[in-house]
């Protein structure tokens, strides 16, 4: 009976080699490592997403004009460049042709601030990233990125390059917006150095939600203009029966 009790006692307990229970803090841990990774997924493929392939790639080769696009974003309150500026800044920065004559675009009017968005960028891009100043255009009317993409249409429409510089996903709705407003000059997009890996990924997480959600929205509207035409056109007309006296 001893020696039985002896066994019993040498059986494992429970948190005494046997597995673990994962806590919540590996689980937080894996789902935010799988958002990040689906964040960069969705970033990745959207800047390659809106050019007209073989157009594409012979205008980034070619030695016309360019015209780099930088949408807007607003500032800090207190009128220092938002970091999201600065990012869209670096890539605009990195995109364009430095020996060329081409020009940068900075869109944006003063959304929520004082400062026109376009003005702030303009001049954190100048000071700080070395753009030359005589190349330097600013839009300051734009309120959203539709006219974003419409005020500059004029500033850019004699370029044979065109870039959007954002982030991947916000730059692939404004090449879609380009195309719906002038088909003509979408043909001369051209990719820009917009994509990195885990590049500013506490900014590609909630920019990758902002834009699912829209296309969402977007998605929703078709689907209801549908079924309302789909029930107008179901609903029988009523026959007006003239009696004759």
């Amino acid at each position: 009976m001893r020696q039985l009790e002896k066994t019993d006692d040498a059986s494992p307990r429970p948190g005494r080699g046997g597995p673990r229970p994962v806590g919540p803090m590996t689980i937080g841990a894996v789902a935010g490592l799988f958002v990040v990774l689906a964040a960069e997924l969705l970033h990745r493929r959207a800047s390659r997403r809106g050019f007209d392939s073989e157009s594409a790639w012979a205008a980034a080769e070619s030695d016309g004009t360019e015209a780099v696009v930088v949408l807007g974003y607003p500032a800090r309150p207190d009128g220092r460049p938002h970091p999201m500026q600065r990012w869209r800044c670096r890539i605009a920065a990195r995109s364009m042709d430095r020996d060329g004559h081409g020009i940068v675009v900075f869109t944006g009017g003063a959304v929520r601030r004082t400062q026109a968005e376009a003005d702030v960028m303009a001049r954190y891009a100048r000071d700080e990233l070395g753009i030359p100043a005589d190349r330097i255009v600013t839009e300051t009317r734009a309120r959203s990125t539709w006219q974003n993409i419409e005020f500059s249409i004029p500033l850019i429409e004699h370029a044979d390059r065109i870039l959007l510089a954002s982030d991947p996903m916000h730059a692939a709705r404004a090449r879609r917006y380009l195309r719906i407003q002038r088909p003509d000059l979408a043909a001369r997009l051209v990719p820009a150095a917009d994509y990195r890996p885990f590049e500013q990924w506490w900014f590609k997480v909630p920019t990758a939600a902002h834009e699912l959600a829209a296309v969402a929205r977007r998605r929703a509207g078709r689907i209801l203009v549908r079924t309302v035409r789909a029930d107008t056109a179901a609903t029988p007309t009523p026959l007006t029966t003239m009696v004759s006296a």
